[in-house]
């Protein structure tokens, strides 16, 4: 099951396993590829906020992945998802326009890459 808006997930952190997904950041379409060892691969990596009541605003770094070992079906993959810089941004992209981040947060993120830009120029 892929997590969707006003669905619940158990993911485990910080001791809730319990959460409600209030947004979900996506790219336009799963990463495929073909791999020697697992045919057709599907790779659908996504960004998730998850709250409850004892925290307000989690992300959830998930993915879900189809191979010839699952039928082509979508399973939810283990361990971190592994992404290249322009899945990354597009992730991001989507997160921004979707809310996924406080302001407060942004306005930090903004800081700190503008700190970095400078230093390199």
């Amino acid at each position: 099951m892929k997590a969707s808006v006003s669905s619940s997930v158990r993911p485990r952190y910080k001791g809730i396993s319990r959460w409600q997904v209030e947004a979900v950041a996506e790219l336009k379409q799963p990463v495929e590829y073909h791999c020697p060892i697992q045919g057709k691969v599907s790779y659908d990596p996504k960004i998730v906020w998850l709250g409850c009541p004892e925290h307000s605003r989690v992300l959830w770094f998930a993915y879900w992945i189809s191979t010839r070992k699952t039928s082509d079906r979508m399973r939810m993959g283990q361990g971190a998802p592994m992404l290249e810089e322009d899945v990354l941004l597009e992730l991001l992209q989507d997160a921004i326009t979707k809310g996924l981040f406080t302001n407060e947060f942004m306005r930090k993120l903004s800081g700190a890459l503008e700190k970095r830009l400078s230093e390199r120029t």
